[in-house]
């Protein structure tokens, strides 16, 4: 599955094509020199597609061990030719080549990663995305998110937690046609609500647009994107069911897009592999506790799920 979506993004790897895309989307963004600028883009775009998309093939040769690195600088790279899309200047200021997140010193005795912390900062990268991707400016900084929060953010990650925490942690949602999120009664229950209690929850806290449907007394939920898939928080596409869920607890409820969430996971586990390598092959080599097949079970989703999202990205701005 994802060769086919490294085969679909071999399109955007064009500069005649690109150039004129880019310019479209300058002209749309009122750019003053958007011919110019579309010149000056269209190579650095495909640069950074490039780069990514071999740090993530180099990923699936490469021992476990590297792998989380090499994923986070792959995500980097891809999450730069988006902004391009975005902010024609990018980098205009050397604050945004910050990562943009950083992680706590670990304790060397009883670590466990699912409740290992992350915290966004004011700059970089993380920010300067969130902003200019997904219009979020105002509520991450100095936010702290676990490990295991984050993970419960990633549906396919469904499976592994139901067997190691023997929990159940999301509630399947049903969708129209065009993919939009159907709320019903039976799905509300879940949260001790109603429908209608729900959809006004979710639209007040998450920007849903919200539409009864009295005819089949039900709620439909919109979001502003129409590939819905790519951001759709709090409820989270599973791409091997094709299907939509959501946390069955309100505290899971983020209004992260999942790329974010996937930016942090990957970050954290790349400073853990290059700064806590006793740790790190401890795990890797002695498979004694749930981390161990919680971590790569991540990696495997990740591989898949964010070539994915970036080709959703550029079918849609581009």
């Amino acid at each position: 599955m994802p060769a086919l979506y490294w085969e679909r993004l071999l399109s955007y790897h064009s500069t005649q094509t690109i150039q004129k895309k880019l310019e479209r989307c300058y002209k749309n963004l009122s750019e003053e020199n958007s011919s110019g600028l579309s010149y000056d883009n269209c190579y650095r775009f495909i640069y950074f597609l490039k780069h990514g998309e071999n740090f993530f093939l180099q990923a699936n040769q490469s021992p476990q061990a590297i792998q989380p690195i090499l994923l986070f600088y792959g995500i980097s790279q891809l999450l730069k030719a988006c902004l391009l899309i975005k902010d024609p200047n990018y980098p205009s200021t050397s604050s945004v080549l910050a990562h943009g997140a950083s992680s706590r010193k670990r304790k060397k005795q009883q670590y466990q990663f699912l409740k290992d912390e992350i915290k966004v900062q004011r700059n970089g990268l993380f920010s300067h995305v969130a902003k200019e991707l997904f219009q979020i400016q105002d509520h991450l900084e100095a936010e702290k998110y676990s490990m295991e929060l984050l993970l419960n953010q990633i549906a396919e990650m469904n499976d592994v937690l139901l067997f190691h925490q023997a929990k159940k942690n999301y509630v399947k949602v049903e969708t129209t046609g065009q993919r939009q999120i159907i709320l019903t009664d039976t799905t509300a229950q879940y949260f001790h609500m109603s429908a209608e209690r729900l959809s006004e929850f979710l639209g007040k806290n998450h920007h849903l647009e919200r539409e009864k449907d009295a005819t089949n007394n039900q709620i439909i939920l919109r979001t502003k994107y129409s590939n819905h898939t790519f951001h759709c928080s709090p409820f989270l596409f599973h791409i091997e069911d094709n299907a939509f869920y959501l946390p069955n607890k309100r505290e899971s409820f983020l209004s992260l897009p999942e790329l974010l969430v996937h930016y942090l996971l990957l970050y954290n586990l790349s400073m853990i592999s290059r700064y806590e390598t006793e740790w790190w092959y401890e795990l890797l080599l002695g498979t004694s506790n749930d981390d161990y097949p919680i971590i790569l079970r991540y990696m495997e989703i990740a591989k898949r799920k964010i070539p994915y999202f970036i080709l959703k990205f550029l079918e849609e701005h581009l």
